[in-house]
């Protein structure tokens, strides 16, 4: 069975096997960036960083690492502007790390523990990264800026 609207970076169509495989492959290079997201975060917490300004910086180095390691592999993205979409990415990622920082900030000011708000954001943040990943890479060459 093959679903028409999911593609790879080349423009090919994808199986739903095939995508399930992509998003599986994802998820294990995001728990990586998870992985480094929170060591970061706890590290810069412990620096003496607000909750909401130590998920900013830990945010930014995570989503960078799961570009950079699944772009070309998961997303197959055979373009040659890829510090360009990198550009376009991080445009996207900054506007999602102010909101989750916002959030992360206002759960623990709530009284939540700093470690515990930041793991809440999770189930909202995956797919929107997955889908700006998806989107971005949806064609061969890469969209000018």
């Amino acid at each position: 069975m093959v679903v028409e609207n999911l593609t790879d970076g080349a423009g090919r169509v994808l199986s739903v096997r095939r995508h399930a495989l992509r998003l599986i492959a994802f998820g294990a290079t995001s728990g990586v960036g998870l992985a480094i997201d929170v060591l970061l975060f706890v590290v810069l917490l412990r620096f003496g960083l607000s909750p909401a300004a130590a998920s900013r910086l830990s945010s930014a180095a995570a989503v960078s690492f799961v570009y950079f390691a699944s772009v070309r592999r998961i997303f197959v993205y055979e373009g040659h502007f890829v510090i360009g979409l990198f550009a376009v990415y991080f445009a996207y990622q900054t506007l999602g790390v102010l909101l989750a920082a916002a959030g992360v900030g206002a759960l623990s000011a709530a009284g939540l523990p700093p470690l515990a708000a930041k793991l809440i954001i999770l189930p909202l943040t995956f797919p929107a990264n997955y889908l700006a990943l998806s989107l971005i890479t949806a064609r061969k060459e890469a969209r000018r800026v």
